[in-house]
């Protein structure tokens, strides 16, 4: 059994249905006390088990679940935990920004960090165009968009470096291969899934309105269009302006989109109000953290056929 460790009340995690985890307050590194990885956020930490799956290491995250890596501000005891770890496992591209100086100074103390964006292809903020990936494109560019997890053949091509990061850190290898392949299996058959459960949706109904800019991915892999987004940014960290919902609202209209996806991590006031005077539906979905224990997102697998299954009920009517 997985140990993810946040400091939020304990908390099931089952994960992907290979192994249930739970989650505990984080606390420091005492003697008698296992060995760890820590993630920067709820849905690195639940993959991270996957690939740490032999019992050598607790995997411990930052960000609990339900929380926004964009503006989660770091504590002494979360510099205690990351110093205590074995390995740190960062998403990168920005994403939890307000981390990077506190994991930075950890790195340079000497613990080791493996960034997932600098091992996956990545696409630009922005660039939503459904039909696969675009091979050529540089990894890890400045500036790219950094919700890297709602493509899991993305996530599949990272777990092997994630892999050989954690046997650097001191995982037995051959355990680790083993649950790397796993883990890859599993993910080829929840990428099936997801694809069979939005094939109800028309290609002319594939369009989404979310509130921040966090679908790009699941539109580049499940042939969808991002129309707009009530934040202008791949951030949570922004505000809507009058003009800028003014012409999102137009966009809309006249593309004939039935609901705007918000997110169940903040106030999505700005998508309630613009959905209401439109006369739309408001979807909530999970997309930078888990949901709590007992929520149908309490795993990376809950979370996207989750998100799946509402944007599918939505727009394939």
């Amino acid at each position: 059994m997985r140990m993810i460790l946040s400091r939020n009340p304990i908390l099931a995690l089952g994960i992907l249905g290979v192994a249930a985890a739970c989650s505990s307050p984080a606390g420091g590194n005492d003697s008698d006390e296992a060995p760890y990885l820590v993630a920067t956020t709820s849905i690195w930490a639940d993959l991270t088990s996957l690939v740490a799956c032999d019992g050598v290491f607790d995997v411990r995250t930052l960000v609990p679940p339900g929380g926004d890596a964009h503006a989660y501000e770091p504590s002494l005891r979360d510099r205690e935990v990351l110093d205590g770890a074995a390995l740190v496992i960062a998403n990168g591209l920005g994403l939890e920004s307000t981390l990077d100086d506190t994991i930075d100074d950890v790195v340079a103390g000497g613990v080791q960090r493996f960034t997932v964006t600098e091992h996956v292809d990545t696409i630009p903020v922005g660039e939503h165009g459904g039909g696969g990936h675009d091979d050529g494109h540089e990894d890890g560019r400045e500036g790219d968009d950094p919700h890297v997890w709602f493509d899991p053949q993305r996530v599949s091509a990272a777990l092997g470096p994630l892999g050989e990061a954690v046997v650097a850190a001191g995982g037995d290898r051959a355990a680790t291969e083993r649950c790397v392949e796993e883990a890859r299996v599993t993910l080829v058959e929840l990428d099936a899934d997801v694809d069979a459960t939005l094939a109800a949706i028309s290609d002319e109904r594939r369009l989404l309105v979310t509130n921040h800019d966090s679908l790009g991915y699941f539109a580049d892999r499940y042939g969808f269009e991002v129309l707009g987004t009530v934040l202008p940014s791949a951030s949570t960290l922004t505000e809507a302006g009058p003009a800028q919902l003014e012409a999102l609202g137009e966009e809309i209209r006249a593309a004939g989109v039935p609901a705007i996806f918000t997110e169940t991590l903040h106030g999505n006031a700005d998508a309630e109000a613009l959905a209401d005077r439109l006369g739309v539906e408001v979807v909530e979905l999970y997309t930078d953290a888990l949901g709590a224990a007992g929520s149908p997102a309490e795993t990376y697998a809950g979370l996207l056929r989750t998100d799946a299954e509402r944007i599918a009920t939505a727009l394939g009517r």
